[in-house]
Order: structure tokens, then sequence, then C-alpha cells
């Protein structure tokens, strides 16, 4: 299968912030250095994008395309009680491989710098992470 790229979309959207702490476990139980498909970014929609309205929160992990499901992005932590679905979309059945004009000016690659466009947002998971920390500690 080789390395590849996926979008995991969860609706409701409310429970985003949850599958992002599923993978912060993940991270802390050392279970991306091993195996996994492990999140790399958040990508916030600007505009719709294949039925997903502007606002819509993607997260985009990559590895080995045989781990790209809820056991191999969530190491099983994360489990689907029947009011939320996730799906998982390869990237490249969102945007083109080559000259994507959705990805122009968005750095995949950045680190924890976060870069835009008109079509989405990309932040590092990281980096999103810590926003929607400090996010709870000031709703609190």
């Amino acid at each position: 299968m080789g390395y590849q790229e996926s979008l995991v979309y969860i609706r409701p959207q409310r429970m985003f912030d949850v599958m992002v702490r599923k993978c912060e476990q993940a991270f802390r139980n050392g279970y991306y250095a091993a195996l996994g498909a492990e999140p790399e970014s958040v990508i916030t929609l600007k505009q719709p994008l294949e039925g997903m309205p502007p606002g819509t929160k993607l997260l985009w992990v990559c590895g080995d395309r045989g781990f790209h499901n809820e056991m191999g992005i969530f190491n099983g932590k994360l489990k689907t009680p029947g009011f939320y679905h996730i799906k998982i979309i390869p990237a490249e059945r969102l945007f083109a491989c080559d000259g994507d004009k959705r990805l122009n000016g968005i750095k995949l690659d950045s680190g924890s710098k976060a870069s835009e466009n008109a079509y989405l947002r990309r932040d590092s998971f990281r980096n999103y992470a810590q926003r929607m920390h400090s996010r709870d500690d000031r709703e609190r």
C-alpha cells in the first residue's frame, strides 16, 4: 500500500475535538511511533467541498493506507456509538495531486505555522490541539 494521505470527517462536527483528544492519547501512548495513520493537520473549510459546508473541520492523516480506519487512526480508543459517523476520504479524491488551486499557498509540511487561502485553513495537529485546550481553559 505505501504512504498515503486521507482526511477524516466526523458528523456531527461537535465531536471533532473528542476525536482530536483521542489522537492526543494515542500520541502520549507512543502508538504513532510504531503504527497507525498519524494526524498531521487540521483543515477548516472556508468554502463548501463535496457536500461539506464552510466551517467543517477535517483531520488530515498520513501513513500506510492500511491504517486509514478507526482502529488505525485512533488505536481503537474512539468508539462510534451510533449517534456520530466517521468518514475517511482519500486526499486524492478531494484534491488533485498536481496543481489543485484549492491547495495554493497551503503548507502541509510547515510544522506549527498555519497557512490559509480562499478555500481552506491548515493548522498543524499540535497547534490546533494547543488552541483547543486554551479555549477549554477560557470556558471554565
